[in-house]
């Protein structure tokens, strides 16, 4: 199973759509898009940047999406500790939540007063419970930690040794199933992090995925029957370097590298 994130174009959130720049990221992400192979299936956040974003790759390469409401921004908000107003729950000043150990446990961040006063956990089940009725849907069905895989394909990795400390590589890509969701940063690293259980705000305060950026994650299956997933990639914009366009800091409170 290989799952492949989109994050929207540089956003115009006024118009809930894309800017001049994000429409020339779009550009150059339709090349890329277009030309993968067995995708099994489009999944997209409701909201207009999720949509203007793989729009024309799906126009390009003729086929359809499924939308998916609990793919929207993971904007939830939460009583502000230090103001008292309301506040995207996942944008929180290190200043507070690197106080409170409770925030990087899988289990006890949704128990902090902060995301309780957003009903944090009732979301984040919404999210966690959406994409595994989606990965039910291709035979991975969600085990404990893990998930179980329904018609697993042979794989000589099987209870072995791993030799040299590398798996065999077997797997190909008309083997697969390639899933593509496109949608926001906050919703992604809550998928992500229900996928390899940890808890989302190390993922909402450690990690920058730019817009159109690329996020892959494949199951590696070293056990008949179960799966895990793991990252491959993580913010790809090699198709804007290749644009020549530069990354945009949407969402980051930093310099972005340029190398254009």
């Amino acid at each position: 199973m290989r799952i492949i994130f989109i994050r929207h174009g540089d956003p115009d959130y006024e118009h809930d759509t894309v800017t001049k720049k994000g429409l020339r990221e779009v550009e150059a992400l339709t090349e890329r898009v277009s030309k993968w192979e067995n995708v099994k299936a489009f999944y997209t956040s409701p909201l207009g940047r999720a949509q203007d974003t793989i729009a024309p790759s799906l126009k390009k390469m003729g086929r359809e999406q499924e939308t998916l409401n609990w793919l929207q921004e993971f904007y939830y908000p939460a009583k502000d500790p230090e103001t008292g107003k309301d506040h995207i729950m996942w944008d929180m000043k290190p200043e507070y939540f690197t106080k409170n150990d409770d925030y990087f446990n899988k289990d006890l961040w949704m128990k902090t007063d902060f995301i309780k006063s957003a009903d944090g956990e009732k979301y984040y089940k919404m999210v966690c419970d959406g994409i595994d009725s989606i990965l039910s849907r291709y035979g991975y069905h969600r085990n404990g930690m893990m998930y179980s895989v329904e018609k697993p394909v042979p794989n000589p990795n099987w209870n072995n040794p791993v030799p040299k400390w590398h798996l065999t590589p077997v797997k190909k890509l008309e083997d697969e199933n390639t899933l593509v969701f496109t949608c926001h940063l906050g919703v992604m690293f809550v998928i992500i992090s229900h996928l390899l259980n940890i808890s989302p705000m190390v993922l909402w305060q450690g990690f920058y995925v730019a817009p159109t950026s690329i996020t892959i994650l494949n199951t590696e299956e070293r056990s008949e029957g179960s799966a895990y997933f793991r990252i491959e990639r993580l913010g790809d914009t090699s198709h804007l370097k290749e644009a020549g366009e530069k990354i945009s800091s949407s969402g980051y409170f930093s310099d972005v590298l340029q190398e254009v």
